[in-house]
């Protein structure tokens, strides 16, 4: 079966998280590397993540003020053994999606400046989740 146009663009395989597997992220706005001022905190929710970035569900009570394209530091993420190491990260909002009527607000952020080893650590971690994923006949990742 081929590919649809929207597969095509897609350059990462993504892991989506679910309740068994939550992954809690916390990032801190604004991100300038210069400043040395002290950074708001927003604690998100991972929905799915690649190589290249991580979508996040954010309560709309604790959601930061940020637009898209704005730099932030995705500080810490848990829930996941293999990513806790992954920390203080700069981050761009590629998107945002905010439905008034919905408690959420969901964002769309890209990695940029990972370390070789971090990069290392991102590909190891979507690569494993995908080999146990076919092995058990899961639907846990998807290409994005």
């Amino acid at each position: 079966m081929g590919q649809t146009k929207q597969e095509e663009k897609r350059r990462y395989t993504r892991v989506i998280f679910n309740e068994q597997n939550k992954v809690q992220a916390l990032i801190s706005l604004p991100y300038q590397p210069e400043s040395q001022g002290p950074l708001q905190q927003m604690p998100a929710s991972v929905l799915n993540m690649s190589e290249g970035g991580l979508q996040v569900s954010v309560e709309r009570k604790k959601f930061q003020t940020v637009e898209q394209g704005d730099n932030a530091l995705l500080t810490s993420l848990t829930g996941v053994p293999d990513l806790v190491s992954l920390t203080d990260i700069p981050v761009q909002i590629i998107w945002i999606m905010d439905n008034e009527y919905l408690e959420h607000i969901l964002l769309g952020i890209s990695f940029f400046e990972l370390s070789e080893r971090q990069h290392k650590i991102l590909r190891f971690f979507v690569e494993h989740r995908l080999t146990l994923a076919m092995k058990n006949g899961e639907q846990e990742t998807i290409r994005l």
